[in-house]
């Protein structure tokens, strides 16, 4: 019988010489599989860091192109950089085309960042908004920036401004702006590596980050012909 038994021996270091081939061969997967995952995060983690550095750098002394819209028309348009200038007439009528091609490159122009929000970030700001120390209703807000006749294009741009800039770019609570940038009231255009990863991971995560990059952002929006937006609000 010592021939079955080596033959049994044969056979079972056959099959450990098998399974431990396998073996071998998945740890080399596994391996290969892992220097690519820690390349990948290394690269997102450097051009995450890299946009944050930009953001803080550069977000608010570059020009901003900032757009309102309410479904597919847009409510008001102005440049932001330390101060507003506002965007009307046929450009405006320009951009709502682009917009509706998706086109945000075309409307960016040279600008640094393309900014669009939906008129609901407004409602969402509560039902009352502080804006330069005054109180306005979330009510009166809304119509104002919808009306279409009552109140000049100019005068929106200098009501969502303030608000823009006292309310939603703001390092008292930048999770607000990432919030409503995850459901989609914000579009960022270009869309960098810090927005795209926000769109994933837990807001508590960048909160730092984003106090960071609105800190520097004091912007001095021009509140021009603003006493009549409050008598007409009232």
């Amino acid at each position: 019988m010592l021939w079955e038994q080596v033959l049994t021996l044969v056979i079972a270091g056959l099959i450990i010489l098998f399974i431990w081939s396998i073996i071998k061969g998945l740890f080399k997967v596994f391996f290969y599989v892992g220097i690519v995952l820690i390349v990948i995060i290394a690269l997102n983690t450097f051009f995450i860091y890299k946009d944050i550095v930009d953001l803080r750098e550069n977000f608010s002394a570059s020009s901003k192109k900032v757009i309102l819209v309410d479904g597919n028309r847009i409510l008001t348009a102005f440049m932001l950089n330390g101060g507003v200038s506002f965007l009307g007439g046929s450009q405006v009528e320009e951009y709502a085309s682009y917009l509706k091609e998706g086109n945000y490159e075309k409307i960016l122009g040279n600008s640094y960042k393309l900014m669009v929000f939906d008129v609901d970030i407004v409602s969402n700001l509560g039902d009352e908004i502080s804006i330069n120390g005054r109180i306005v209703s979330r009510d009166d807000a809304m119509s104002i920036l919808r009306s279409d006749k009552e109140v000049s294009e100019s005068e929106k741009a200098a009501l969502f401004s303030s608000i823009l800039t006292t309310n939603i770019l703001t390092s008292n609570n930048p999770l607000f702006f990432f919030s409503e940038f995850k459901k989609g009231n914000i579009k960022i255009y270009p869309e960098t590596a810090l927005f795209r990863i926000a769109k994933v991971i837990p807001l508590s995560m960048i909160q730092d980050v984003g106090m960071k990059i609105f800190e520097t952002t004091k912007e001095t929006a021009k509140t021009f012909i603003f006493n009549n937006l409050w008598d007409w609000a009232k």
